[in-house]
C-alpha cells in the first residue's frame, strides 16, 4: 500500500496518523485487523506499528482479529510477533474469543500455531468449554426455530 494510499485509509477510519488512537485505545493495527484487512495491516506493521500494544481493556489487534474471525489478519499477526496466548484484563485469551464468538476456523488456525486450550478464564472455563456452550446454544436455537427441543438436543445440566 503506498504512502499515499495508507493515509487516506488512516483518515477515513478517523486516525490522524499511523500511531493515533481512537476511543478506547483502539490503534489502526487492530482497526485494520478487525476488518481483515489485511493490506492495511501489512502496510502498518512494515511501517514499524508493534503487533502487541494494548487498548484500554487490554486487547491487541490479534484479539479483535479473533473476535471477527480473520484468519489472514491472525496469522500476519502472529507472523509479526504478537503473543498467541496473551491475555486482556479480564483474563481471556485470543482462542477463548475466538470460541466465544464462534470462530471454529479461526481456533482451528490458532490451536494449529500453538494456542494453549488448557488455559482458563475466571470463571473456570477453557477456550474448548467455550467453543462447547456455544454449539449447544447453537443446537438449542435451531430446535426452537424448528418447534421443539428433543431431548438428544437439550444443554447438559449445570450446577
Amino acid at each position: 500500500m503506498s504512502p499515499a494510499a495508507l493515509a487516506a485509509w488512516l483518515a477515513r477510519q478517523g486516525f490522524p496518523g499511523i500511531d493515533g488512537c481512537g476511543e478506547n485505545g483502539e490503534t489502526p493495527l487492530m482497526r485494520a485487523a478487525q476488518q481483515g484487512n489485511v493490506i492495511a495491516l501489512d502496510a502498518l506493521l512494515a511501517r514499524g506499528c508493534p503487533a502487541d500494544t494494548d487498548d484500554d481493556d487490554g486487547n491487541t489487534a490479534l484479539w479483535f482479529a479473533c473476535l471477527h474471525g480473520e484468519s489472514g489478519a491472525v496469522l500476519r499477526l502472529i507472523e509479526a510477533g504478537a503473543k498467541i496466548n496473551h491475555a486482556n484484563d479480564d483474563e481471556y485469551t485470543c482462542l477463548m474469543q475466538a470460541a466465544a464468538s464462534g470462530q471454529v476456523e479461526t481456533m482451528r488456525l490458532l490451536l494449529a500455531l500453538g494456542a494453549r486450550a488448557d488455559l482458563v478464564a475466571p470463571d473456570g472455563r477453557s477456550a474448548l468449554d467455550m467453543a462447547a456452550e456455544r454449539g449447544w446454544q447453537l443446537l438449542a436455537t435451531a430446535a426452537r426455530l424448528a418447534g421443539a427441543m428433543p431431548a438428544a438436543l437439550a444443554p447438559p445440566a449445570t450446577d
